[in-house]
């Protein structure tokens, strides 16, 4: 599903939309420079969108920057929801510009640009769900996969309050990370009340691994996906893209799965690489001891036996959840018990 959009589209609009304005000013007094502040439009779940004139195009008043979570402004929670970023966006204008106090004004010209897809992009955050037995489950996963996941491009992630798993957590680019859900929803400032009230949503959530990509417009641009028009002709059935991102990512993943090499095999191994292995096992991080060079030749000569030295090899190796048993799992679909239901909302496609 779609988590996050933050996007420019053309609306035209009656007068200057912000929530204040930031501004620097030189030791003299003198402006530096002013930037507006996004307003916030709360939803009738109590959450927000956020919306601000775009004051870097040719003329003004004739485009809007809108940023949040368009599935959990409309249905209230983030369990599940739409894949479709071009039925979401345009669905996002038209309920904003049915709004009189901020006086936007699209004319017919901007309507047309909606439907066609030429709605500018700068973030895209996809998730994707897995389940595990239950929320202890994920949480050793979680744990585990912190000493001996690493990341193509990334490396190792690094465990937030013990519940999330960041790659690349402060890239310009893109990010990726791995969270449990059930925790996440009892987080305060979540606001996701309504799911906390019914038992059979709430076990949902606990056995739910939940994998969260952040696309920002550099990477956007980079994949030529940065305009909502891409994502209409690649996404013309359910989930394609997002899918099809997210397991790019997940596939560069790597996890230690092989505790031991059998004596055999360690017999075969030259004297520096039989140390390095011996080291690596009892959990040293090898990228201290020996020069970049020759940990990545040691890397390669280890990956065929099934050990990856850049993932730590955890010394507690209890209730861990093998990374192989969810990247081979189906995503956990939306429940059947929540279709038809005010649950589960839908966007209507766009033809």
């Amino acid at each position: 599903m779609i988590d996050w959009l933050t996007f420019l589209a053309p609306c035209a609009h009656a007068h200057a939309i912000d929530g204040g304005q930031v501004l620097s000013l030189a030791p003299g007094g003198e402006l530096q420079w002013m930037s507006r502040k996004r307003a916030s439009v709360r939803g009738s779940f109590d959450t927000c969108l956020t919306i601000r004139t775009a004051t870097h195009t040719p003329e003004p008043l004739t485009h809007v920057e809108i940023s949040g979570n368009p599935v959990k402004f409309f249905q209230g929670h983030n369990l599940w929801g739409s894949d479709d970023v071009h039925a979401l966006v345009v669905h996002t204008l038209d309920h904003l510009s049915g709004l009189g106090d901020l006086g936007l004004l699209p004319t017919a010209e901007d309507r047309a640009a909606w439907l066609s897809g030429d709605v500018r992009l700068t973030r895209v955050d996809q998730t994707q769900s897995y389940h595990l037995g239950n929320l202890s489950d994920v949480l050793a996963w979680l744990r585990a996969a912190e000493q001996t996941a690493h990341l193509s491009h990334r490396g190792r992630g690094q465990l937030v309050k013990g519940s999330t798993l960041y790659f690349g957590q402060h890239s310009r680019r893109w990010s990726l990370k791995l969270y449990a859900k059930g925790q996440e929803i009892r987080d305060k400032g979540h606001r996701q009340e309504m799911i906390l009230d019914l038992p059979h949503a709430l076990a949902w959530a606990d056995r739910t691994l939940r994998a969260e990509l952040v696309l920002r417009s550099m990477e956007l641009r980079r994949l030529g996906l940065d305009m909502v028009t891409a994502w209409s002709q690649l996404d013309g059935v359910d989930s394609a893209v997002t899918a099809r991102l997210l397991q790019d990512r997940l596939g560069a993943m790597t996890m230690n799965t092989v505790a031991h090499l059998s004596a055999s095999v360690l017999d075969s191994l030259r004297p520096s690489l039989r140390m390095a292995y011996q080291s690596w096992e009892a959990g040293c991080d090898l990228r201290a001891i020996v020069s970049r060079p020759t940990f990545y030749r040691y890397r390669a000569d280890l990956l065929p036996h099934g050990i990856d030295i850049a993932a730590l090899n955890p010394k507690e190796r209890s209730n861990v959840v093998p990374l192989v048993r969810v990247l081979e799992a189906v995503p956990a679909p939306v429940p059947d018990w929540a279709h038809g239901t005010h649950l589960y909302w839908e966007p209507r496609r766009i033809a």
